[in-house]
């Protein structure tokens, strides 16, 4: 990315009620097991649980950046990853800005996998819809080489790539930081060229407790 804005993250001390932010929806997909309830929770809450329980359902939480002249909101979403609840993932894809693809670097399989996720979310999203692939638990022994996920990218046109560790906490923000970066370029862009930015507005403030009526309905079913 060329002339990389400055990019903050904000903390609740750092945030107003006379805050006008930008808000964007990201949602983190992948096989179940991968970590993708950690990556988030350390990304958010800089916590990481050893008791691993697989996501029932759907959780969402926030993060706020000051990207140089605007402040940004992610309204981040975690998906569980069982094949049971695939098309209770889908009915979340609407309204997406970001995804993030996550996978296990010690096990191949959530890898080989990518290739679905991809598939669904491509014809559940718009087309262009910007997707970041993220290899995480690279603390523990690699099944599956850096180089396999680059050619991964590079064959499907994926924005951006990295490795992670949410329990060391290794590369974590950084990740939500790049696509801050993203998605503000993205707005820009959209700003000048007086076009509907390809990164959807959302307004939070109105929908956060709809979306939290509708997970706690989708739980009761799963």
């Amino acid at each position: 990315m060329n002339d990389d804005p400055e990019v903050k993250l904000l903390n609740e001390s750092q945030i107003s009620q006379s805050d006008n932010f930008i808000n964007f929806k990201l949602i983190i997909i992948g096989d179940a097991g991968v970590g993708k309830s950690s990556l988030l929770k350390r990304a958010v809450k800089n916590i990481f649980e050893d008791n691993y329980q697989a996501t029932i359902g759907f959780e969402f939480l926030l993060m706020h950046f000051q990207v140089n002249d605007l402040k940004i909101k992610f309204q981040i979403w975690d998906t569980c990853g069982q094949e049971m609840y695939r098309s209770l993932v889908q009915g979340f894809y609407h309204n997406t800005s970001l995804a993030l693809l996550v996978y296990d670097i010690n096990k191949k399989t959530t890898f080989e996998n990518l290739e679905n996720w991809l598939k669904d979310l491509k014809q559940h999203t718009e087309q262009d819809l910007p997707v970041f692939v993220v290899g995480n638990k690279n603390d523990l022994d690699r099944n599956v080489t850096d180089e396999k996920a680059k050619q991964f990218k590079k064959v499907n046109n994926i924005v951006y790539f990295t490795e992670c560790s949410a329990k060391r906490g290794y590369n974590i923000k950084e990740i939500f930081i790049e696509a801050a970066k993203y998605l503000y370029q993205i707005y820009k862009r959209a700003k000048v060229q007086d076009k509907v930015p390809m990164a959807k507005r959302l307004k939070l403030d109105k929908n956060e407790n709809e979306e939290k009526n509708n997970i706690k309905k989708k739980k009761k079913c799963c």
